[in-house]
């Protein structure tokens, strides 16, 4: 099984490049790199990242930009706007190819109630995936709350507008913020699923390390292995959803020993 971190869990804390060193010494082999600046996907910050990623032997097959900043703006009509925001999205392409990973995790538009374009979507989507493919790089929309990509009749409705090939991230946290359940979600993905951020959760906190809530994570583990046997699965956490260190460690075991 695939059982990797993300290097967000220790934003704001630890430098990008500093969490590897970290990750490793947990007993993790598997990460994705969440680019928490531009200055991150580029130059010497870059190198030091790859560097490092390297010197601690660790495997980086997802990529995921700090998105808010330009993602919306990728689908603006205003062409001028929409170009410069197409530039930072093929800088983070090319830092995903650098690093070695396979896949961009996308968040996309911004949730808008009234107007759902579904052919525009659907047009940028695909000029999208041309621009990283030519690193090598496939998109993988997660379902964020916030963003368009949480309702499933909107992402199947763009699927079925599309040319390009598109993959997906389920995330665990964020289908519970938008009150749905995960086969909504894996009925659409299909076997384009790739990726899945894991979380806990109980009726106090939609967003713990697993093992500290209740979540059954041999159901959603199963349901996706049907789907793709390759997918993978990262702790997604937030800094101030657990302690210390160690926690994540006991919660690595925990995965790891999970019997699926």
């Amino acid at each position: 099984m695939n059982f990797g971190i993300s290097t967000a869990c220790f934003y704001p804390e630890v430098l990008t490049e500093d969490t590897l060193k970290i990750i490793s010494s947990i007993g993790f082999k598997l990460c994705e790199v969440f680019f928490e600046s531009a200055t991150e996907m580029t130059g010497e910050i870059l190198l030091k990242i790859d560097e490092n990623i390297k010197k601690y032997n660790l495997s980086i097959n997802t990529v995921h930009p700090f998105p808010a900043s330009f993602e919306p703006f990728l689908f603006d009509v205003y062409a001028r706007r929409r170009e410069e925001m197409e530039e930072k999205f093929e800088l983070a392409c090319r830092a995903a190819k650098k690093l070695g990973a396979k896949y961009y995790i996308f968040h996309g538009q911004r949730n808008n109630k009234q107007i759902k374009d579904i052919k525009w979507t659907a047009e940028v989507m695909d000029n999208l995936c041309k621009i990283a493919l030519k690193y090598d790089v496939y998109i993988a929309w997660e379902n964020v709350s916030w963003c368009m990509g949480n309702d499933p009749k909107f992402i199947q409705a763009v699927k079925e507008n599309m040319k390009e090939e598109l993959y997906f991230t389920l995330d665990v946290k964020q289908a519970i913020r938008s009150g749905r359940n995960i086969d909504e979600y894996l009925n659409v993905y299909e076997n384009r699923i790739v990726n899945v951020h894991i979380s806990d959760s109980n009726e106090f906190c939609d967003c713990l390390l697993p093992g500290y809530g209740g979540f059954d994570f041999k159901e959603v583990i199963n349901k996706t292995q049907n789907l793709n046997k390759d997918c993978q699965y990262i702790i997604e956490v937030y800094r101030d959803n657990y302690g210390d260190f160690d926690e994540i460690k006991k919660s690595f075991e925990y995965m790891k020993n999970l019997e699926v």
